[in-house]
């Protein structure tokens, strides 16, 4: 059995999905998920509360008995110090292999070799490791509920145009701790980036989404030749912004920020003359070739 420790929002509990689906498919075993840490409420400076969200896809999942327990009855704090002391204690005996993303890989055989139970604990942000069943991943994130109001209507305008998905992620990413990670939102990015798309299309159509669409009116500004751009706002986000995301994959290009939320949006999309184009620093100070980025994709 394979069980993902998820952490985090929707898109990096895609990543934890996929790469623990990618395990157990190779040794053929169960997937269970574990959803004990997002039940984690302890109220804190700079916390941003995160709940389980793939119940967005057409997924049917199995769930760990503490899961369970702490969704009805949370404790805040209780119920993760149990399940963390139970993964400890259990790969200290031999019960579980205990698989931690900054010890050794997934991919190297020997991390799981003779072990019946593995659990992932970890964000697993590159898709080196979901490489072999990249269909299969695609196919168990189909969107559960059809776009719907405003959402369908931006579809509609998406199919019809040469559009280009521009993801800006504000949000939590201004906050100190997380601006020293992830650095302050680069506007000669998405300039130089929209003035790329466009030397390459005809009348592009810049669909932009972030979570401070305000923000991006005041400061987010195209003016290529035969260029529109269109801000979508909150009311066509729907259930944890799932219709923003399904909107990014209909796009024919995108432009995606140093989050996992448009780097799925990006990789879903199955347009196959797509243009996609990456920050070249996804995290401050990291190493080439640390970034999650696809190989494929043009980082600038």
């Amino acid at each position: 059995m394979v069980t993902v420790i998820l952490r985090g929002g929707l898109g990096n509990q895609m990543f934890q999905y996929s790469a623990g689906f990618a395990l157990a498919h190779s040794y053929g075993v169960p997937l269970v998920l574990d959803t004990t840490y997002l039940n984690d409420r302890f109220p804190r400076p700079a916390f941003s509360p995160r709940t389980y969200d793939l119940h967005v896809f057409s997924l049917s999942p199995e769930f760990v008995g503490l899961s369970k327990i702490s969704t009805q009855f949370p404790v805040p704090g209780l119920w993760l110090g149990l399940d963390l002391a139970r993964y400890i204690i259990e790969d200290a005996i031999g019960i579980v292999r205990l698989i931690k993303e900054n010890g050794k890989d997934i991919l190297d055989g020997t991390a799981v070799a003779g072990s019946k139970n593995v659990a992932l604990w970890g964000f697993w942000q590159n898709e080196k490791y979901f490489t072999g069943i990249k269909d299969e991943v695609r196919a168990a994130f189909t969107f559960r509920e059809p776009l719907m109001g405003d959402a369908a209507a931006l579809a509609e305008e998406i199919k019809k145009s040469e559009s280009v998905a521009v993801h800006v992620r504000r949000g939590d990413y201004v906050l100190p701790k997380y601006e020293k990670q992830y650095g302050k939102t680069n506007l000669g990015y998405y300039a130089q980036a929209a003035e790329y798309v466009s030397s390459k299309i005809s009348n592009p159509h810049f669909f932009i989404f972030s979570d401070d669409i305000a923000w991006c009116k005041e400061n987010l500004k195209f003016s290529a030749a035969g260029a529109t751009t269109t801000y979508v706002d909150s009311r066509s986000a729907g259930p944890k912004a799932s219709y923003h995301l399904h909107l990014q994959t209909l796009c024919k290009h995108n432009i995606v920020a140093n989050s996992s939320f448009s780097w799925w949006g990006a990789w879903l999309n199955q347009n196959p003359g797509k243009i996609v184009i990456a920050p070249k620093q996804w995290h401050v100070g990291e190493r080439p070739g640390d970034a999650v980025v696809p190989d494929c994709w043009i980082r600038l």
